[in-house]
Parts: structure tokens; C-alpha cells; sequence
């Protein structure tokens, strides 16, 4: 074993400054993903580009990541952890800087994919290191610190998105990454410690398996909502070759003498269940604010910087719920914070599914607040209690493969949900008409107003468009129902997880 992987690694005297420039890297790629986001309709106008087009700035992005992250472990033996995360850095930010001077979206595309590569490493590796430079007892700790280093991205992506995009230029969108890079890369090669190496031989069956599996998936999500999903041929392809890649994956892993990833890794009880509720909460977090802020906007009038700040709270609970989370994990372990955050998420979920046309504030700002108290709750336990029972060696390939976890997770949550909505919409929109008709009693004895006529044409067609708007705000609810019975369904499962008593952090 190497003296980077052992658990019993004397914490640097500056564990605070490591903390915050490891943290620093993985905010800086979860902060872009947003970012970018925000500032795609000014690209399209830049660029000319049509919407088919345009997406292939965040898509190009999405599949470097998710095929490139899985790499992060078997390269941060070869190199060492500490210059793997720097070259990643300088990587990412080099990459940004060709995406911000691109003038054609040729050029943009490539720059995108470029800093994908760089920035799948960011997370992983950021994780690796605190569960090195924190003693056992205080993962929970650690990982609480992650998960903030991460929110701070997700909160602040879209608003300095936003801001940059209205007030300056989308260029800047990706030229802000310098100066944090800059910083990020100071702060590492100053506090952040090597590690020693450990080549291994590298199994290309095994990885080129698992990136068309990705790469296949992650086309099919992205162009899927566009083109009706499995109506399409292109989709039903894209989804034969991620499965027929995905499954030589899985049998080359098993039966290769040196394969890509261990398969130990997956038959770690802790683990394995650890990587279904944080797939599950990436669903939740990046699925709900796919829909949230739409609902909030097209549904209950809200303006786009009054929707942003009614969100904002949510993450300030989130911050709260992480850090006690974290205080918590070594004294009771992971069992009853992951159960209680469950039940807390899909309490408030299917509160969010009894909304009406006339939900007040302070309503709907309570239930997402408490839906940020779970979320904090069972992101920072799940990561660390995932972790709990694996081997220092495992380590490396454990958090590339939870990051990417999290990654097909909030993939999977934007495209679900979207299209569950569009089908909910359909089946409430189809039995609200059947009751529209002259032939019902209620319409034709009830006063309507005078732009409503079940004779007229023009009337006939504004009865529909509200009938339409209703249906659409029930498939929101019907969303968020469908999310409730999910975690609902999946908090039993916490409790087989295997227990390992931690010594109390005081001690």
C-alpha cells in the first residue's frame, strides 16, 4: 500500500487551506456546467446556430465528462494525484479561455470537449484527497465540506451566469475561470501533497467498452426529448449500442485478469447502495431544476430573478443540513440520516404535489427549504457512508465511478422528468376535453366568460388553451408525486448498509 492511500495519514497542518483549494477545483467544474447553460441563447445568436446546434456546447461537454472521469483513478496511479489534478486545472482553464475566443460553433464545440476531458478529473480527485487528509472519523466532515464546495457551483453558476451574460458578454461566461484557476492551482501546488505511484497496466477492452457505452447514452438523453425519444431510429440505435457496450463491459471486468476496474469495488455492499442514492439524488437535484423554475414562471407568475431567489433559501438549508450531517455521521452513524432525509424529501415532494394555481409564498418557500434539508442530509452521509467500508486502494477508481454516478444521474433526471412531464400533460389535457362539449350539462347551465364558447371557434379555442394551461400545471404535480413514491420506495434499502463503529471525533 502507498503511503497517499493508507487511512492512517497524519492530516497536514493546513488541513483547512487543502480543504478549500480541493474544494475550489470541484466547484470550479460544477459552477461551469451551469454557467454555460445560462449563457446558450446569447451563443446561438452569436453563432447563428439553430437549437439542434447550440446543444452540442453542453453535449460535447457532458460526454467528455462522463467518459473521461472513470479514467481519473487508473491515471492518478500512473502520474500521482497532486500533478494529475494540476494538468487537469491548467487543462481546464487553457480549454476555457479557446471556448471564450471561439467565433464559429466549429470552434466552440472542440473547446468544450477539451475542457471536459481536463475537468472530468476535478471531482474525483478533489474527493480522493479529503478522504486521505481527514482521519476515518471525520469523513463525514469531509465530504460535508465537498458537498459545499459543489453547492456554492450550483447556486452561484446560474446567477453569475446570468449577470455576465445580461450585462457583459458570454464570453466572460468561461474567461472567469482563469482568475479561480489561477488561485486553485497556487492553492494545491502549495498545500496539496504528492502521492507516491502505482502503475498498473491498462485495460483498453475494458475502458472503450464502458466510453461507447457513455458516449451512446448520453446522445441518446441529449437528443432523445428532440427527436420522440424511441419513435426515432437514431435513438433506438444509440440506445442498442450503450447496451450491447455496456454489457461486454460488465462480462470483460469479471472474467479479465487485469481489468479496468475492480469489480471488489461494485460488490461492496456500502458502496454499491451509497452509488444508487447519490444516482438518485443527482436525479432529484438536476430533474428538479429542469422543471422548478419553469413551474414557477409559466405556472405561478413569477419573474426570472424572483423564481432565482425563491430557490436561493434552498441552498442555504442545504449548506445547514450538510455540516450537521457531517457532525453527526461518526456519532450515529449513517443508517438514520440517510432514512430521516428520505422521508423529509418525499414529504416535501409530495407536498409540492398538492399546490394549487394560488399557492402562496411562504408556502412554497417552506417546502423547498425542507427539501434542502434532505438534500444536504443525504448527500453528505451517503458519500461518506459509500466509502465507509472500502479499502484505500479501492479509493481511487471508488470516486471516479460515484462522480460519474452522479453525473448519469443528473443526465437521467433533465430527460426523465421533461418527458414524464410532456406525457402527463398529454393523458391531463385528453380527460379535461371530454369534458368539454356541448353536450355537458354543468358548461351549459354555468355563466363562462365572454371570450369562452363551446359554438364559436375563437371561443372554442381559448376554452382549449386554458384547458391546456391546467393540464400542464397537473403534469408538474404528477411529477413531483412520481419523485415522492421513488425516494419513499428507497429509503428500506439504507438499512443494508454495514455498520462500522468510528471513534468519536472528540476523542
Amino acid at each position: 500500500m502507498t503511503s497517499a492511500l493508507a487511512d492512517e495519514a497524519t492530516p497536514p497542518k493546513s488541513l483547512t487551506l487543502t480543504t478549500i483549494s480541493v474544494c475550489l477545483a470541484a466547484g470550479m467544474q460544477s459552477m461551469d456546467t451551469f454557467v454555460a447553460g445560462i449563457a446558450l441563447p446569447s451563443m446561438m445568436g452569436a453563432f447563428s446556430a439553430a437549437h439542434d446546434e447550440i446543444a452540442w456546447v453542453l453535449t460535447s461537454f457532458l460526454i467528455a465528462v462522463a467518459v473521461f472521469t472513470p479514467l481519473s483513478g487508473w491515471l492518478s496511479r500512473q502520474i500521482g494525484r497532486k500533478r494529475l489534478l494540476l494538468i487537469a486545472v491548467v487543462g481546464f482553464c487553457a480549454a476555457s479561455v479557446l471556448a471564450g475566443l471561439s467565433n464559429t460553433i466549429s470552434q466552440i464545440v472542440p473547446a468544450r470537449f477539451v475542457q471536459g476531458i481536463f475537468g472530468a478529473a476535478l471531482v474525483p480527485l478533489s474527493q480522493q484527497i479529503l478522504l486521505d487528509i481527514y482521519p476515518r472519523e471525520r469523513h463525514g466532515m469531509a465530504m460535508a465540506w465537498f458537498n459545499i464546495g459543489m453547492l456554492v457551483g450550483l447556486i452561484i453558476g446560474p446567477l453569475l451566469g446570468g449577470y455576465i451574460t445580461e450585462y457583459y458578454s458570454w464570453r466572460y461566461v468561461f474567461f472567469i475561470n482563469i482568475p479561480t484557476g489561477i488561485f486553485a492551482f497556487t492553492m494545491i501546488s502549495i498545500y496539496v501533497r504528492e502521492t507516491e505511484r502505482a502503475p498498473r497496466q491498462f485495460d483498453f477492452t475494458g475502458f472503450f467498452a464502458l466510453a461507447i457505452a457513455l458516449i451512446s447514452f448520453q446522445l441518446m438523453l441529449d437528443r432523445g426529448e428532440r427527436l420522440d425519444w424511441f419513435s426515432s431510429t437514431e435513438i433506438v440505435i444509440e440506445a442498442g449500442i450503450a447496451m450491447a457496450a455496456f454489457y461486454v463491459f460488465v462480462i470483460h471486468i469479471v472474467t479479465a485478469r487485469n481489468p479496468f476496474v475492480d469489480p471488489a469495488l461494485f460488490k461492496n455492499r456500502n458502496f454499491t447502495i451509497g452509488m444508487v442514492y447519490i444516482f438518485t439524488l443527482a436525479v432529484l437535484i438536476f430533474g428538479f431544476l429542469g422543471i422548478f423554475p419553469a413551474m414557477l414562471q409559466n405556472q405561478l407568475g413569477y419573474s426570472v430573478l424572483a423564481s432565482g431567489l425563491l430557490l436561493s433559501p434552498r441552498g442555504i438549508a442545504t449548506f445547514i443540513a450538510s455540516l450537521a450531517s457531517g457532525m453527526l455521521f461518526a456519532r450515529i452513524g449513517p443508517r438514520p440520516i440517510i432514512f430521516v432525509a428520505l422521508i423529509i424529501m418525499g414529504i416535501s415532494l409530495w407536498h409540492m404535489s398538492t399546490f394549487t394555481p394560488d399557492v402562496d409564498e411562504s408556502t412554497v418557500l417552506f417546502t423547498i427549504c425542507l427539501q434542502g434539508i434532505g438534500f444536504g442530509m443525504l448527500s453528505t452521509t451517503a458519500t461518506a457512508a459509500a466509502y465507509m467500508t472500502l479499502s484505500p486502494e479501492l479509493r481511487p477508481d471508488g470516486t471516479a465511478f460515484l462522480s460519474l454516478a452522479r453525473r448519469i444521474g443528473a443526465s437521467i433526471g433533465v430527460s426523465f422528468l421533461v418527458s414524464q412531464l410532456l406525457r402527463f400533460k398529454q393523458a391531463n389535457q385528453a380527460a379535461l376535453n371530454e369534458n368539454v362539449s356541448l353536450y355537458n350539462e354543468r358548461l351549459r347551465h354555468v355563466p363562462l366568460p365572454d371570450r369562452w364558447s363551446l359554438s364559436d371557434p375563437e371561443g372554442l379555442s381559448a376554452f382549449h388553451q386554458v384547458i391546456a394551461h391546467h393540464a400542464e400545471f397537473l403534469a408538474y404535480l404528477d411529477d413531483f408525486r412520481l419523485l415522492a413514491v421513488i425516494v419513499v420506495f428507497l429509503a428500506p434499502f439504507v438499512f443494508l448498509m454495514r455498520i462500522e463503529k468510528l471513534p468519536d471525533p472528540k476523542s
